[in-house]
């Protein structure tokens, strides 16, 4: 099977949602659009959860709603082939400061799967699904997560199509990886900030040739975050039509309802909230390392640096 590589599309979707409840529709259409998720829900009770709540102001857990997501290789969001995630984001709203945090977390990071032992943590999704995956996440790093979407970027030319395209700044080796899988009349001129359309923002996510796989995760944030950004600027009637083409291919545990007031933060603070995204590696590069195992390559870190990491970007903690 081929693999889905920059699976950016997941937050896309959740953000889409977020937006349009945020912004008052009605709230019958508002439940026709959900009624387009599929919903499947995981055993709360074995996800791993081990916070040391007395180390974490209370405020930060009323005020903070953290999800992950995954782009797993199957096509098929409900097929009971899993596929592994190639794509592993948290996306963290803070309503505190106004900002969502995006932590991707590489597809090579070397952890102890439960029941598994040592491994990448890719592995844990096709090992468990999201129930596993989520588990491995929380038991490694020590966080509290218990909410997910999965979807796979099949909509993803089409969305950035949608909006226009997506403005992102180029280099001329990056021109040239692009310009090898088009025609002759859809070739990028040259270096510098372009819109790619659809089909060209994806050649570009799915880059490895040009540097590495922690590029690769860089590049696919960068083409989020850009989409976003045009999306703030579409209309509500535009946002709907888009959000048909991107709930059928959610799969999440999410109970939207249970965020109303957020949703109108969101609405009232829109702009702030995506002016203030930042966007980072967990593990990071600075304490990182390449190893090889059984002649297996894995993701090494400084386990208590990455800890240390989250409790600044997932838990909006600042030492």
């Amino acid at each position: 099977m081929q693999k889905k590589d920059g699976k950016i599309l997941i937050v896309l979707a959740i953000i889409v949602l977020l937006i349009l409840i945020g912004l008052g529709a009605a709230y019958i259409y508002i439940k026709s659009k959900l009624n387009l998720i599929n919903y499947k829900e995981l055993d709360m009770s074995d996800l791993g959860i081990e916070v040391d709540t007395s180390t974490i102001p209370q405020v930060n857990f009323e005020n903070i709603t953290k999800f992950v997501i995954f782009g797993s290789d199957s096509r098929d969001v409900n097929n009971s082939y899993a596929g592994r995630s190639d794509t592993i984001i948290i996306v963290v709203v803070n309503n505190i400061d106004k900002s969502i945090n995006l932590i991707s977390i590489p597809r090579d990071t070397y952890v102890d799967v439960p029941g598994y032992g040592m491994t990448k943590i890719n592995h844990a999704y096709a090992y468990g699904q999201e129930q596993l995956s989520i588990k491995t996440i929380n038991s490694n790093f020590g966080l509290d997560l218990t909410q997910y979407a999965t979807i796979d970027f099949s909509g993803l030319i089409e969305s950035i199509d949608l909006v226009g395209g997506v403005e992102i700044t180029l280099d001329q080796d990056e021109v040239n990886y692009i310009n090898q899988g088009l025609g002759a009349d859809e070739k990028i001129a040259g270096p510098g900030k372009v819109t790619l359309n659809g089909k060209q923002a994806l050649i570009h996510s799915r880059n490895r040739t040009i540097g590495n796989d922690f590029t690769r995760a860089y590049r696919q944030r960068q083409v989020l975050i850009s989409l976003l950004n045009k999306l703030s600027e579409k209309s509500v009637t535009e946002i709907l039509d888009l959000s048909d083409k991107l709930l059928v291919n959610i799969t999440t545990n999410m109970d939207i309802k249970m965020y109303k007031d957020m949703f109108k933060k969101l609405a009232q603070y829109r702009k702030d909230y995506l002016n203030n995204i930042s966007s980072v590696q967990i593990p990071s590069t600075e304490y990182g390392y390449d190893q090889m195992i059984d002649g297996i390559y894995y993701f090494g870190y400084d386990m208590d640096r990455a800890k240390q990491d989250f409790r600044k970007y997932y838990f909006g903690i600042n030492e």
